[in-house]
């Protein structure tokens, strides 16, 4: 079964995280959408269907933890969001999990992203 490419979108606000979003997803099995504040990821994530999103935590307009909820509220729980940071601590990581969103540590690894994706996704449509 030929599913197509996933829809991933990423949210960060330095470009460079961009440029090397589209590069470890380049490929064939995802379709990035790159974004780089809150407010466009929101309006982004409206306007055409995505199937996870990743959100830097802190960025212009929105936070990352303001569109993961935003998303909760109209896709619940079951939608894959994953949240980007430098932080570890536990007020991170208990509001993560009250927003039921998983998270990966920056700086991110970049030749392990897709992968990690992969499984991420094949978890949620299996």
């Amino acid at each position: 079964m030929n599913r197509g490419a996933w829809r991933v979108l990423v949210a960060d606000d330095d470009p460079t995280v961009g440029l090397l979003s589209r590069a470890a997803l380049a490929g064939g099995d995802f379709a990035p959408t790159i974004v780089d504040n809150g407010n466009d990821a929101l309006a982004e994530f409206r306007r055409q269907p995505f199937d996870i999103v990743l959100l830097d935590v802190e960025m212009p307009g929105l936070d990352g933890f303001e569109v993961a909820a935003a998303i909760r509220a109209s896709h619940g729980a079951g939608f894959p969001v994953v949240l980007v940071t430098g932080r570890s601590d536990p007020a991170f990581i208990a509001q993560a999990q009250a927003l039921s969103a998983d998270y990966i540590a920056k700086p991110v690894n970049w030749p392990s992203l897709a992968g990690l994706l992969r499984a991420m996704l094949g978890a949620v449509h299996c």
